[in-house]
């Protein structure tokens, strides 16, 4: 008997003891855990609502989720619909995504992440409409308009009213450069507009200066801001601001610059090609 009892690995059963009373232990602390969670009743919803720009606000998010059911709090945690609550928030146009859960002190969080509008589509029809970091189409709001980039002019893409994507190569481009002034803080502060003309051509509106300025589509956009900074920093300075009226960036390694009527009249000659290269 006692050389049974020497053989036996104590370290083993001490080991699997261990872990036998940590399982019984982990087991009624959920178990109570679950009953505190059943009784939980909800004291209070934290709403939250991240983002520089405003077209949600917490007070619309509370109104939402109390029209749905009544208000929260004072319901039983464990029968709140959550599910309901997050499908109900993610209907509304300027919201992209919502997560809703509790916790047993009857805590209620909703965190919501809205749209962030990068730039504002006024089309050909005069209807318009936002686009927002993920290229999705949103509506315009009553209530809140960011500061963001507008092109209007001849722009053909509708929309629905509802939620979309961009289809056509034109609204795009649009985006493309949208995009390009966001990240680029000199140019985002001197371009105030775009605008589409007859033929297509995106036209840049400046806040300093009357030029006319035709930049093309949205393809190589880097070199042609170079060229736009080229014009500023070393033709202006030399002749002035008045000597042309249209700068055009379209061509590849040439910045074409076409006078202003008085000066065309006194040079007898309206266009001046610069090489970039």
């Amino acid at each position: 008997m006692w050389d049974k009892i020497k053989q036996v690995n104590w370290r083993k059963v001490l080991y699997v003891c261990t872990w036998a009373l940590c399982l019984i232990a982990f087991s009624v602390l959920m178990g109570f855990i679950n009953a505190k969670k059943n009784k939980a009743v909800c004291q209070h919803v934290d709403i939250i609502v991240p983002g520089a720009q405003a077209f949600v606000s917490q007070e619309d998010v509370l109104k939402i989720v109390n029209g749905l059911n009544g208000p929260l709090i004072g319901h039983v945690v464990k029968d709140l619909p959550v599910h309901d609550i997050e499908k109900k928030l993610s209907e509304n146009p300027f919201i992209k995504q919502v997560s809703v859960y509790a916790e047993m002190d009857g805590q209620v969080h909703v965190k919501i992440e809205q749209r962030e509008a990068v730039m504002r589509i006024i089309n050909q029809v005069g209807s318009d409409f936002y686009i927002d970091q993920e290229g999705v189409k949103f509506p315009t709001s009553p209530l809140y308009a960011p500061h963001v980039i507008v092109a209007n002019g001849n722009i053909a893409e509708q929309f629905s009213g509802k939620q979309d994507t961009m289809r056509s190569a034109q609204l795009k481009d649009l985006y493309q450069v949208a995009q390009f002034l966001q990240r680029d803080s000199l140019w985002n502060s001197q371009i105030e507009q775009l605008y589409v003309n007859k033929d297509s051509d995106i036209m840049l509106v400046p806040r300093v200066g009357n030029q006319t300025i035709i930049l093309g589509n949205g393809d190589s956009l880097q070199t042609k801001f170079d060229k736009l900074l080229i014009f500023y920093k070393q033709i202006i300075p030399q002749v002035g601001w008045g000597r042309y009226k249209t700068v055009n960036l379209k061509f590849a390694n040439q910045l074409v610059c076409e006078k202003a009527d008085s000066i065309v009249r006194k040079e007898n000659s309206n266009k001046q090609h610069i090489n970039t290269h």
